[in-house]
């Protein structure tokens, strides 16, 4: 894929190249399809709601399946580009999960501007180790998979990194693995990131060998930066010796891919 140069592109059409629902069907029936089947899951199936910190975004619902434990975890984060959306985006993907016999937590952490992305990360560990041990005190886990969509896959990332709980897979989905291109974008208004702050943030810059087995999904109608920051991080993780995998998923956007996972 052709590398893209965002120094040689203006404000607006960087603006478009790093904006998902520009690329995307309709995104927004796809999170009112989302937001309501996980509604209608809660009712069915009633998560266990933990709270972590002050801040009252730094919660989750931990969803276990029926029977007895140990259970393999899911735990999810959620994007937004770090200043939108809540824990409750991801409920809906609880009952895929459950299915397959694995208990699934839906991390939530406080939004920009109010909250930088240093203390979203802290959050996120927090909600990990909370959905951790709330799990082991109701029939206990034996493997913990971390999953991240668009920012959350960002997140996701410093989470791991943090080994603050032993994380056995990595599913990284549309994700931002280099934030310095934001900074110059409509994306970077809440934020107020410098090139250095961004540079520090970019999974892309971090100790990548630290990571455990990933897996890499881009959607077909992902953005190309999208696209292209995948195929770079991959790259740059095979080159650090872990073991990932790149998933392309035909037929779906940067939206509606967390039903195709």
């Amino acid at each position: 894929m052709p590398e893209l140069m965002p120094e040689l592109m203006t404000e607006l059409t960087l603006d478009l190249a790093y904006s998902p629902s520009h690329f995307a069907t309709d995104f927004e029936a796809t999170l009112t399809r989302q937001a309501a089947a996980g509604h209608a899951l809660r009712a069915r199936h009633q998560p266990m709601a933990l709270s972590y910190g002050d801040d009252p975004a730094a919660c989750l619902h931990l969803f276990i399946p029926p029977g007895e434990g140990p259970w393999p975890l899911m735990v999810f984060i959620h994007g937004g580009y770090w200043q939108e959306l809540d824990h409750t985006a991801t409920d809906f993907l609880a009952e895929h999960y459950m299915e397959r016999g694995m208990a699934f937590a839906s991390i939530g952490y406080g939004l920009a501007p109010t909250t930088t992305i240093d203390t979203m990360i802290a959050q996120c560990v927090q909600g990990l180790e909370a959905a951790y041990h709330a799990l082991e005190d109701n029939g206990g886990t034996w493997s913990i998979t971390l999953g991240g969509h668009s920012a959350g896959a960002q997140l996701a990332y410093w989470v791991a990194v943090s080994g603050k709980v032993p994380i056995d897979k990595l599913v990284l989905v549309s994700g931002v693995y280099d934030l310095t291109p934001l900074v110059d974008t409509y994306v970077n208004k809440p934020l107020g990131l410098t090139q250095t702050q961004a540079q520090a943030l970019s999974p892309q810059f971090g100790e990548l060998a630290k990571l455990p087995p990933s897996q890499i999904v881009i959607a077909e109608n992902d953005p190309p930066t999208f696209h292209q920051q995948g195929h770079n991080f991959i790259a740059l993780l095979r080159a650090a010796n872990v073991q990932a995998e790149l998933v392309e998923l035909p037929g779906c956007d940067h939206f509606d891919v967390l039903e195709y996972l």
